[in-house]
């Protein structure tokens, strides 16, 4: 399947797209790219095409002329070295000059078109010529490209004033010619510092969608939480200090439309800034650059609002930080090309913000269509959301540990001949609610946390008809308990293994069809019963047309402090045989970073990639987690025979967490933690539940609704997210999903 966002920019400079589609951790593909860096060529286009059509140039030979003569300028095209430096592209996919594309050969291969041109009068105006209209500009060139390449939504960004650009002329103009593109558009003009980012920098964005009717709206704003100070370097280069001209200039009120200084937002980054003393410029108090000798060689020690210090520029890395900006962006050029390329380029904040309000409507990428079964509390609905990927939950079904006794031939046999799915749910949920009254708290944690439809939720996996579901899932996930199959040697395929849940689980497989599924299972199985599960089990998928892979799985080997092993299975329809074990992580973590003490709630967070972000705030956890007197004699025994394991607490790597851990277990068996560090009496706790379902891989937004005892039972019995995710990242590479 395809997996990625597939992209294309004009007047790219430094790919604030590409960066916020980074940050946003949706996978990308650069179709193309195209900047010339400011150059100029003396040829016109005329010329240019007249040459290529003469000497009968195809598009790549075009561009390579094209190439060619903005090399003869020799002048070096710093956007491109910065471009190429921070993303994966390929030289044949950039341009020089935008009005050199052939969009015709990009046709419905890309999904977001992004751009700007310069803003400039049209002479035509009045005419409704469509494009004849911006014939001879630059907008003209964006708006051919999109009626060539019919991309599946554009984003176009310019100044403000284009609106009222002569009297309103050349803003009807835009309108009405991607109206005649046939494209639904929207604008808006949004200002970087209602995005998060403190500058005053308000851009016009125009969205327009192919498919037309869509319920598009441009973001909110949000309350702006920083200011300028909070994206200063501790420290920076001598070269960016004022000497005393520069330090009375910018102090000078009659200048304080060319430079301000410690402004809480600073005003719109523009080309030129920080040179002439152009733009926001910070005062260092002398205390702190006192010892520096560098700094004092060059700066100018003066008073700034009744204060001894010395005034610098905005380094290279500020700026771009205050245009959203990670810190991993790599910066290539120190010097006037640096500050030029920040100052031109989209707030990549609000591009980010604007790319999100267009998902909410718009689904570039083809869903992963998961089904579960025995799903507990969602750990592969997790790690996909943890990993950005774009899917959607057929169906789920577990019981919640809630046991019923029917006859399952007969029962089974009047579901089938029911008409439809939602019919077979309501008999199973009538017969439940006859049967029980019992909750099912999975099913609550399951709704409280994911996307699904109430009436895609089963509640028993025996009853459920996967042949409603036959070719609607492309990953279907689960496990089941570990049995003994009576008929084994017999290699009778789903015969051998009747009347066990592994049936269920193979014949919901069998129904289905699914792309690839996943099975787990605890490591034993592939001893248990001499070898002989294990057997029936490979033979029974191998039998239902399955490509199997598999292997013991340990979470510690995949960013989780927790010794946990576990038999993993991966069967693919299309022969794939998908990499096992997947590639190990160090393990950056220990079991203490991810208690309370260190990491109070709130601050367990992920990030664009999915990877785990602790952040290490102090937390205080309750009181009712430490261990009476009585429980702490009892937890610190060393037991005996089989359990007679060393009683440890703190321990770097967390044992196996067990869904009875709220029975508080021996410390040879179960995990403690101390408030202090030391393992005195009173001072020895257990897990918190939010710290049992960290230890499983579920970030701080995961809800836990349900009480301690359940909560305990539900992250003990689930499976590691961060092990799914590294599974889910060799199927997808693998494509065993396409």
């Amino acid at each position: 399947m395809r997996d990625k966002l597939r992209l294309a920019t004009v007047f790219s400079g430094i790919g604030a797209p590409e960066h916020a589609l980074k940050k946003l951790g949706i996978p990308t593909e650069i179709v193309f790219a195209c900047d010339n860096g400011e150059r100029e060529i003396k040829q016109t286009k005329e010329e240019i095409l007249s040459y290529s059509k003469k000497n009968g140039f195809d598009n790549k030979k075009l561009n390579e002329y094209v190439k060619d003569l903005y090399n003869r300028t020799k002048k070096i095209n710093y956007v491109k070295q910065t471009y190429f430096n921070n993303y994966n592209i390929s030289e044949d996919k950039w341009y020089e000059d935008v009005r050199f594309i052939d969009g015709n050969i990009y046709k419905n291969k890309v999904d977001l078109f992004v751009g700007g041109s310069p803003c400039q009068s049209f002479s035509n105006i009045g005419k409704r010529g469509g494009l004849d209209d911006a014939r001879g500009t630059l907008f003209y060139d964006y708006a051919r490209l999109i009626k060539e390449i019919e991309p599946t939504v554009f984003i176009y960004e310019n100044v403000p004033g284009m609106i009222a650009h002569d009297r309103g002329k050349t803003w009807e103009t835009v309108v009405n010619i991607f109206y005649s593109l046939g494209y639904d558009i929207y604008y808006d003009i949004l200002n970087a510092k209602d995005y998060g980012i403190p500058q005053d920098r308000k851009r016009l964005f125009v969205v327009g969608f192919k498919n037309k009717k869509k319920d598009f709206e441009f973001p909110k704003k949000i309350e702006l939480l920083t200011k300028m100070s909070d994206y200063l370097e501790s420290s920076v280069d001598a070269k960016h200090y004022l000497g005393k001209k520069g330090f009375e200039f910018v102090t000078n009120p009659e200048k304080n439309n060319r430079a301000r200084v410690n402004k809480a937002i600073i005003k719109t980054q523009k080309a030129n800034q920080q040179f002439n003393w152009n733009g926001d410029f910070v005062f260092v108090p002398y205390e702190k650059i006192k010892n520096n000798k560098e700094v004092l060689a060059r700066a100018y020690i003066g008073e700034f609002e009744k204060k001894k210090g010395a005034i610098r520029q905005l380094s290279y890395r500020e700026c771009y930080r205050l245009m959203g900006f990670s810190d991993n962006f790599r910066i290539i050029d120190n010097n006037i090309h640096a500050y030029r390329q920040a100052g031109n380029s989209i707030v990549v904040n609000v591009v980010e913000e604007v790319i999100k309000s267009i998902l909410d409507v718009e689904d570039f990428l083809p869903k992963i269509r998961l089904a579960t079964v025995f799903s507990g509390i969602g750990a592969v609905e997790f790690a996909l959301r943890r990993m950005n990927i774009n899917h959607e939950i057929v169906f789920a079904c577990d019981n919640g540990e809630r046991e019923v006794s029917y006859d399952k031939n007969k029962t089974f046999e009047e579901i089938k001949n029911l008409s439809s799915q939602l019919e077979k749910k309501e008999y199973v949920d009538k017969l439940y609610d006859k049967l029980t009254r019992k909750t099912n708290f999975v099913e609550k944690s399951y709704l409280a946390n994911y996307n699904i439809n109430i009436n895609c939720f089963y509640q028993d996996v025996q009853l459920l008809d996967g042949r409603d579901y036959l070719g609607k899932v492309d990953l279907f996930v689960g496990g089941s308990p570990c049995q003994s199959f009576s008929s084994v040697g017999h290699q009778a395929g789903l015969d051998d293994v009747r009347g066990t849940l592994f049936y269920e689980y193979a014949r919901l497989v069998s129904e289905i069809q699914p792309k690839v599924f996943i099975y787990e299972n605890v490591r034993n199985l592939l001893n248990h019963n001499m070898g002989r599960t294990w057997k029936t089990i490979k033979e029974v998928f191998d039998s239902l047309g399955y490509t199997i892979s598999y292997g013991i799985l340990n979470a510690a080997d995949y960013g989780i402090p927790q010794n946990r092993r576990r038999l993993f299975v991966v069967g693919t329809k299309n022969g794939v045989k998908v990499n096992m074990p997947p590639q190990k992580k160090i393990l950056d973590y220990k079991m203490k970073d991810f208690s309370i003490n260190n990491c109070s709630e709130g601050n367990f967070t992920f990030d664009s990639s999915g990877e785990l972000v602790v952040k290490k705030v102090d937390g205080y956890p309750d009181e009712k987690y430490t261990l009476t007197p009585k429980l702490y004699n009892y937890v610190m025994k060393r037991g005996t025979k089989s359990f007679s394991q060393k009683p440890e607490i703190n321990k770097d790597i967390a044992r196996t967490l067990l869904k009875t851990m709220g029975n508080r277990h021996r410390a040879g068996i179960d995990n403690y933690l101390s408030f202090d560090g030391t393992e005195d009496q009173g001072s020895v706790r257990m897990l918190t539940e939010r710290e049992a379902h960290r230890l499983m891989g579920f970030t701080d937004d995961y809800r836990i609704i349900v009480s301690r005892s359940q909560a305990y039972k539900q992250a003990g019995n689930s499976i590691v997210v961060d092990v799914l995710m590294a599974l889910l990242r060799e199927i997808i590479n693998s494509g065993a999903l396409d």
